[in-house]
Formats: C-alpha cells, structure tokens, sequence
C-alpha cells in the first residue's frame, strides 16, 4: 500500500471509530459462535494453546461459512453508519486525481 492510501485508510478508520463509538450504544452486536478445540503446541518445552487453529485453514468450508457470518455482523454494523456514504464520496474525491505515466 503506497504512503497515500495508507495515510487516507488510517484517516478512514479514525473517522469511523468515533462514529463506531456513538453507533455501538444504540446497535446490539450478536456475534456468531465461534469454536474452541484443545489443540496444543509445545515450543522448546514451553505448551501454548491454540484453540483457534481450526481458522487457519482458509479453504475449509468451516473456516468459510464463520467468515462469512462475521461479515454479515461486520456489514450489517457498518451499513449503520450515517456518515459512511459522506466519507466514501470524499475519498473518492481524493483518490481520482490526475496521474501521470511514464512518458
């Protein structure tokens, strides 16, 4: 990500999270079950569990259909945001500038 969309994405979520803030008082989030396995990995005589390890397989069709019910909790919280619309338009405004290619 180049210094410009870095700076704009870090400005979008500042934005958002005090916008997030005020919303989350009034927006009841019911995140899906997520499971817990007893896996346990030992490194150099140190146990440290992974109760999550199951997600790290991003092809399964367990690890899919989690993802997408948190993405219909994420989106349904977002979709809330009265200002996002004002905020896409502006960065829209800021991203379509004159570019100059090599000549």
């Amino acid at each position: 990500m180049n210094k410009p969309s870095a700076l704009l994405a870090a400005l979008f979520f500042a934005v958002s999270f005090v916008t997030i803030s005020s919303a989350e008082k009034q927006f009841h989030i019911a995140y899906p079950v997520t499971r817990t396995t007893n896996h346990v990995d030992v490194y150099h005589g140190v146990t440290v569990a992974d109760p999550y390890r199951w997600l790290e397989d991003d092809n399964s069709s367990e690890t899919k259909a989690w993802v997408q019910a948190q993405n219909q909790v994420t989106f349904a919280f977002l979709k809330e945001i009265p200002q996002r619309d004002a905020i896409r338009k502006r960065l829209e405004q800021l991203w379509n500038y004159e570019r100059y290619g090599v000549p």
